[in-house]
């Protein structure tokens, strides 16, 4: 009979019902002792995931696993009965699974990252039907609030008020000056310098696409 005990790394929040791939791993023995019928062996499993791995591994005929939590390194304690060298160990297989909290501060990043990317200033005309005109929109961003304004070359200008992104898209309203009320308008990013603008305002929707400057 082979036993095997593993000491549980700390602080990873991992997810193991949920894999993200496969990894490679390999198994190195750091000492090994023992006399005939009983032999044990202090080893490394190591594992090219970060974190949150599972590996299986044959000591001789036996199924083991080590479970890596913490880092991509596990000290193993194995017994057995008879000499213990590399050749006892085969690799089954390495499975990585999610670490909540890389996860999570992975997502964060990419969604300022993404917000961010609405920020600066952009040019392009904007019309209905046959009708267009050139507009500058300037977008400033802070978290995920969204201020600034737009201007046509009249000299007419219009702050945005109520401005939030969310994703790939930015909504935000303005004051028609003929006092006609709000209008809403939807930004949508096409690529990093395009964007797809569309105003709606008593009944009608102006639409167009706005290149970065």
């Amino acid at each position: 009979m082979v036993l095997a005990s593993w000491s549980v790394a700390a602080a990873a929040d991992c997810d193991f019902n949920k894999r993200v791939g496969s990894c490679k791993a390999q198994i190195e023995i750091r000492s090994s002792t023992g006399s005939k019928g009983s032999y044990s062996a202090e080893i490394i499993v190591r594992s090219s995931a970060p974190t949150c791995s599972k590996v299986d591994y044959y000591l001789d005929n036996t199924p083991q696993r080590a479970i890596l939590k913490g880092g991509n390194a596990e000290p193993e304690s194995v017994f057995g009965t008879r000499p213990i060298s590399r050749k006892n160990f085969k690799v089954e297989k390495c499975a990585a699974f999610e670490d909540r909290q890389n996860a999570a501060q992975g997502g964060q990043q990419q969604g300022r990252e993404g917000s961010k990317s609405f920020a600066g200033t952009w040019h392009g005309k904007v019309g209905w039907m046959m009708l267009s005109a050139p507009m500058t929109l300037n977008l400033r961003i802070n978290g995920n609030s969204v201020s600034g304004n737009s201007s046509s070359p009249n000299g007419q200008s219009y702050e945005i008020q109520n401005g939030r992104v969310s994703g790939n898209t930015v909504s935000y309203t303005y004051q028609q000056p003929s006092g006609d009320g709000e209008a809403s308008v939807r930004i949508t990013m096409k690529s990093a310098n395009s964007i797809s603008y569309s105003a709606s305002a008593s009944g009608v929707t102006m639409s167009g696409t706005l290149q970065r400057r």
